[in-house]
């Protein structure tokens, strides 16, 4: 068997051949999962997953066992002038979640992977050691050097004295570009980023074979997904007040409660241009019938301020640490506020990383867009937005374009992804592919025959919709507050750009010993 080396991954091509033109002998020393590649939009979108090799028989809670499932652990990464990083496990004395003992991170062992296509199947597999066909996975390979470690950060970042932070108890920094939080993460030092392709995607494959499941919200929990977005329509302040630490409006629902419960962020945006005016507040309170008849009045933590009826009340990025009261690594908190969308008002985590999906979109590194075209990069000390030559390499597989966001919940919404990119060069690499009901102006909702409307599509399959624009210049991951039932592991909106800043858009930091 000859090995090739790729810039991007270094493949064992004489098991691609074989894997991707015919069936091969399962894996029997490995981990594995298998699911149909959607071709009937109706049948293989239903189809579940089939877990094989040891993976057999298995429930995801036996994965706490199982390598490097087990050996996926929160730890403060401390840098020191002059000296390594001082890196303290969860457990160990001076460890700590409001970074007074560095960031917080969850510590990922290198390990080996396998993913291809056969028999109108894709195939995943994760291994402790090396087996044939089987490479370190992407993600922990730089400049050629394999890593031993990578490190994710636990919590969403937050911006302080210019440089990116993940600790708990603080709100999330948004309203920042791709190329800002870059430098933001990277003002920790070397080996710092923002969330990249390669680390999303071994992500993405940790919980394909953990779960034999694609639908995340199904399989871990909803996530923040259903918080009130800031809206011109509604909310509107009606009465300005200096030094308060209320907000009065006037067109309150009983049922907003649900979305503005007591505990949850809040911003205020301007009604004309929507740019944010005040963040990082907790309502406290709310008030009917005050000051008066027909007026509300929401009170809300921190210092007093001026308000002004050129404000909007909305919701915002929940604060980070809500996942520290669970006492398992992977789950979902209590819902919230009440009402039958409170499933999408709660934190999720994933082996000790808190949502992944929901509450804010992540900015991903490591792949630029062009025309809807991907080039993905695999150096991260040359991540540059912008860049489609020397170190980007295009990815072969065309994307399909899909820039109609549908209407949620309606007819409409009809365009769930169907497939994953496969390039057979880059086997680790996924992103989605294309998306069903291609041509199809409109599908009822509750349809289940020749075509599936979104009450099933959500459910099954990925569960998550598809988004390219030939405009856009990057992908956001994982979907915001308001995202609702299009939350996910695998929601990839490529409708960004690097000019882009959003009350939507955040980052999450990695750090990789380089």
């Amino acid at each position: 068997m000859k090995t090739v080396y790729h810039p991007l991954t270094t493949v064992l091509l004489g098991a691609l051949c074989a894997c991707v033109d015919g069936a091969e002998p399962e894996h029997t020393a490995a981990y594995g999962v298998r699911w149909k590649l959607v071709v009937d939009e109706v049948a293989d979108y239903l189809a579940p997953c089939e877990r094989l090799g040891l993976a057999r028989g298995l429930d995801a809670h036996d994965f706490d066992d199982v390598f490097p499932y087990r050996a996926m652990k929160r730890c403060n990464v401390l840098e020191r002038e002059g000296a390594s990083a001082l890196v303290t496990y969860e457990g160990e004395s001076g460890f700590s979640l409001d970074g007074r003992n560095g960031n917080v991170f969850v510590e990922i062992p290198k390990h080996y992977v396998r993913r291809y296509r056969a028999d109108g199947y894709e195939y995943r597999y994760v291994s402790a050691g090396q087996l044939p066909g089987f490479v370190v996975d992407p993600a922990f390979v730089e400049d050629g050097r394999e890593l031993d470690r990578i490190y994710v950060s636990a919590y969403e970042a937050c911006i302080r004295d210019g440089k990116m932070w993940s600790i708990s108890d603080v709100y999330p920094t948004t309203d920042c570009t791709r190329p800002q939080y870059r430098a933001y993460a990277r003002a920790n030092g070397i080996g710092y980023g923002i969330l990249d392709l390669r680390t999303l995607n071994m992500l993405q494959n940790l919980f394909l074979v953990e779960y034999a499941e694609r639908d995340s919200q199904g399989a871990l929990g909803r996530g923040w997904g259903k918080i009130h977005q800031p809206a011109k329509g509604m909310l509107r302040c009606t009465l300005a007040e200096t030094g308060v630490n209320r907000i009065v409006v006037s067109d309150w629902r009983a049922t907003l409660i649900q979305r503005f419960f007591i505990g949850s962020a809040i911003q205020m945006v301007d009604y004309e241009t929507h740019r944010v005016l005040v963040t990082g507040r907790t309502i406290v309170r709310v008030d009917l019938d005050t000051p008066g008849p027909g007026r509300t009045a929401v009170y809300f933590d921190g210092a007093p301020l001026d308000t002004t009826t050129g404000m909007v009340l909305g919701g915002a990025a929940q604060k980070t640490g809500w996942a520290n009261a669970l006492t398992v690594p992977s789950g979902h908190t209590a819902n919230n506020g009440g009402g039958r969308d409170a499933s999408y008002r709660n934190a999720v985590r994933y082996r000790h990383i808190e949502n992944l999906w929901g509450n804010v979109w992540h900015f991903i590194d490591g792949l630029n867009l062009r025309d809807g075209v991907s080039y993905a990069c695999s150096s991260m000390r040359n991540y540059e937005s912008g860049v489609t030559t020397g170190s980007y390499v295009q990815v072969a597989r065309k994307q399909a374009i899909q820039t109609d966001n549908g209407t949620v919940g309606g007819d409409r919404e009809r365009h769930y992804m169907k497939n994953l990119v496969f390039d057979p060069r880059l086997p680790g690499l996924a992103l989605p592919e294309d998306y069903v009901n291609q041509g199809e102006a409109s599908v009822p909702h509750a349809q289940t025959s020749s075509r599936l409307g979104s009450d099933t599509l959500r459910h099954h399959n990925f569960g998550d919709y598809y988004y390219l624009s030939r405009k856009a210049t990057c992908y956001v991951h994982g979907g915001g507050f308001d995202h609702y039932w299009r939350c996910g592991l695998f929601t990839m909106r490529g409708w960004a750009t690097d000019t882009a800043r959003w009350y939507l858009y955040g980052a999450r930091m990695i750090h990789k010993p380089l």
